[in-house]
């Protein structure tokens, strides 16, 4: 009995995946979090939000021998994908909002309240597929792949790319 295995494979080397780290990391050294905090509130995110941000923000790995404010890059490319998909985000806000009023219905409110936040969420994000003048085909399916794609591509370029060095030398903070 074989086992068949598929593997993802990145689309940049682990070269490139290590460079294109270490820029995101450099941008990020001019990055201030009071900025950043004021930027989040001031734009609406609600202040318990904005706290438990910091945290993220703190966060640093050695990668490559190198220590990367791996907290920032995340939140600076969380930040680009809001700027990029602001309907998106207004759908997922709006769609929490609906989920949490039917998250209150006894028995089948908690199952139905995350089906309300992704309904919410992919109708903004059809919204900004019209904006961009892309053409929408009311695909869930579809959707929810191309929102993924759309978010995590760099990110899991340079992870996929770097993942054997991670399994040769582990992990450390």
């Amino acid at each position: 009995m074989s086992t068949i295995t598929t593997a993802v494979q990145p689309s940049i080397t682990s070269t490139e995946a290590k460079l294109e780290l270490m820029i995101l990391n450099s941008q990020t050294n001019q990055l201030d979090w009071v900025d950043m905090a004021t930027l989040l509130h001031s734009r609406g995110a609600p202040l318990e939000l904005v706290t438990r941000t910091e945290d993220l923000w703190e966060k640093t790995k050695i990668i490559a021998g190198k220590v990367v404010n791996i907290g920032r890059v995340i939140i600076m490319k969380i930040w680009e994908f809001i700027k990029a998909n602001p309907h998106m985000i207004i759908g997922a806000i709006l769609g929490a909002a609906f989920g949490a009023l039917v998250g209150m219905i006894p028995f089948i409110g908690p199952l139905l309240a995350p089906i309300a936040m992704t309904i919410g969420m992919l109708n903004g994000h059809r919204l900004d597929k019209i904006a961009e003048g892309q053409r929408v085909q009311y695909s869930i399916i579809e959707d929810l792949i191309t929102v993924a794609k759309r978010f995590f591509r760099l990110i899991a370029d340079i992870f996929l790319a770097l993942r054997d060095e991670y399994f040769a030398n582990g992990f450390s903070s």
